[in-house]
């Protein structure tokens, strides 16, 4: 029986090695690399292919959000776990929409580990229950919508609304680097903050002007005190 390949990424060592450690004491796992940050760990994908990778949410370099993202984007039938130290409903959802299969808490019970490693790979996700609700939730949600009346789906928005379905379609990673920008931080100044690169900054700088539908930087800023946001 061939065993499942795994690589662990987290800026912890001990972290590292101590799943590491665990994952080796069982017959059906494989750890075939430990990585330290974003970028090291999608270099280490591209060689290895492993079928699991467990993400940490933090790392420097590239965050574990962005580094999921590029992952599925590239290798869909990879599978992702998300480590983090704060069961996060925010950063839980935003795996989602980058792709992970599941996320798990640090400290969790090694027994509880295994056991969410064997659902990932077998086709099932793995959320807290308070995630489930919110996607029943947003499920009904979208079948109330289909079933309203075209004039309704028609009727003007209200600015106020315009501004939260604007905020809604921020992504988390896009919010933390919109409060830098008004701020007056430079690229490099939020990149150092937020563990990310220059250029993964003007990445997502130029999808935040979209989805804000402005043209620069200074307009963004200009947006955002002017809306109090």
């Amino acid at each position: 029986m061939s065993k499942t390949t795994i690589l662990i990424a987290d800026d912890q060592p001990l972290i590292r090695d101590g799943l590491a450690a665990i994952l080796s004491m069982e017959d059906n796992y494989a750890v075939v690399a430990k990585t330290g940050d974003g970028i090291a760990t999608l270099a280490q994908v591209q060689l290895h292919r492993p079928q699991l990778v467990l993400m940490d949410i933090h790392m420097p370099k590239l965050d574990g959000l962005e580094a999921t993202r590029q992952i599925k984007l590239q290798f869909p039938e990879i599978k992702v776990l998300i480590l983090s130290t704060f069961e996060d409903e925010d950063y839980i959802w935003e795996a989602i929409r980058h792709g992970a299969s599941g996320f798990l808490v640090k400290g969790i019970e090694t027994e509880k580990m295994l056991s969410a490693i064997q659902d990932c790979m077998g086709g099932r996700i793995n959320y807290p229950y308070s995630i489930q609700l919110r996607l029943a939730r947003m499920l009904h949600a979208s079948e109330q919508h289909k079933n309203r009346s075209s004039q309704d789906n028609m009727a003007p928005a209200y600015p106020d609304q315009q501004h939260d379905e604007k905020l809604n379609g921020l992504s988390i990673q896009e919010r933390n680097i919109l409060r830098n920008l008004k701020q007056g931080k430079s690229n490099q100044a939020i990149a150092s903050e937020l563990f990310l690169t220059t250029g993964t900054v003007k990445n997502y700088l130029s999808t935040i002007y979209k989805k804000l539908k402005v043209s620069s930087r200074s307009e963004a800023v200009a947006y955002l005190h002017e809306n109090d946001l």
